[in-house]
């Protein structure tokens, strides 16, 4: 496959890539990811300027 080909299947990426697994997570597997997930930004807090993620107002 050229680059450009690999370029035009991803252009929208769907996560389906390549070799992927496809088959949708069961509940276990949502679960562990779930407790990873919590785990790292446990205790994890934003310090930056607020504003900064905000849009713009309606004109």
């Amino acid at each position: 496959m050229s680059l450009l080909e690999r370029l035009i299947n991803e252009s929208i990426p769907d996560g389906t890539y390549g070799d992927v697994d496809r088959r949708p997570w069961t509940p276990a597997e949502q679960l562990e990811h779930r407790l990873v997930l919590e785990e790292a930004i446990d205790g994890w807090h934003w310090t930056g300027d607020p504003r900064s993620h905000r849009g713009r107002a309606a004109a």
